[in-house]
């Protein structure tokens, strides 16, 4: 990530894991994204409740349910603007899901 006066720019997250993907399951790939964006948000001095937006791509939208649920699960009732966009393939083929982000980091 990078992060630009109170702006925090996070990089596309996918499901991998210390050596390989974490799963080839959808559900278990999606949570690991958000634990990476957590993660470079906390390196950056800030938390998943400065998301403002969010950009996600996978590679079925059948999948789209599964994600509105795991969001759901992670982020509750925060309000972000998003994006979520059906795309053929990542840069590995066993990549379900990759979500861009970005936080503002307010006094508040």
């Amino acid at each position: 990530c990078i992060r630009v006066g109170d702006r925090v720019l996070v990089a596309g997250q996918t499901g991998w894991g210390e050596d390989e993907i974490v799963s080839h399951e959808f559900e278990p790939q999606a949570r690991r994204c958000f634990e990476r964006i957590e993660y470079a948000l906390d390196a950056a001095g800030a938390s998943m409740s400065d998301l403002v937006q969010r950009t996600v791509y996978i590679t079925d939208m059948r999948y789209a349910r599964e994600f509105k649920d795991v969001r759901g699960d992670v982020l509750g009732d925060a309000l972000t603007t998003s994006a979520l966009i059906g795309i053929d393939s990542l840069a590995q083929p066993e990549m379900l899901v990759e979500i861009e982000s970005e936080a503002v980091i307010t006094d508040d």
